[in-house]
């Protein structure tokens, strides 16, 4: 059902007269019937599981690249999704365990699981409109996994970044479409 939809049978729900809510008694008889109305409400929801820590491996000349199939659950339809570093005004760094030295790195998602290109995020910009398969709250156990967050550091970052082991916290905001 689409969100125009969804609206319009909330505002006619919410102007409904009472009466039509109420319900029928029955009347006094050799049998009796009456009826009454169940309402309930479903929230938009979302979910974002099975993620995974991603370790891009060493330096040894070139870039480092590397990705995550995750499972997206919404019962919207779409989904939009906002991506979080825990650098400097949630910059997408990571961070030397001796020196302290920050190295960024890039981040794309994509729609679909195994993807090996995606679109480009920027720290703390929604990215909205996604769609996709939705399955079920966990994508089946984890069988059918329908996105793919990746990262990477370059070559002429790498390059410079003094001699250090570096890590960061790569946060993901999923909220319903």
């Amino acid at each position: 059902m689409s969100s125009i939809h969804r609206l319009a049978l909330a505002l006619s729900l919410a102007a409904a007269p009472v009466a039509a809510f109420a319900a029928t008694q029955g009347s006094l008889g050799p049998t009796s019937t009456g009826s009454l109305v169940i309402t309930l409400a479903a929230p938009n929801l979302v979910r974002i599981s099975a993620l995974d820590d991603i370790n891009l491996g060493t330096f040894s000349g070139t870039a480092l690249a590397g990705g995550d199939d995750v499972c997206i659950f919404s019962n919207t339809g779409g989904y939009n999704v906002t991506a979080s570093g825990d650098g400097t005004g949630s910059a997408f760094e990571l961070t030397g365990f001796s020196t302290g030295d920050a190295v960024p790195y890039n981040v794309q998602w994509a729609t679909t699981a195994g993807a090996t290109s995606g679109t480009a995020l920027t720290a703390g910009t929604p990215l909205t409109g996604l769609g996709g398969s939705f399955t079920n709250p966990t994508c089946r156990g984890g069988a059918q996994l329908n996105a793919r967050v990746l990262v990477d550091v370059t070559e002429a970052v790498l390059s410079e970044a003094p001699a250090d082991n570096y890590t960061g916290t790569l946060t993901l905001l999923v909220e319903p479409q």
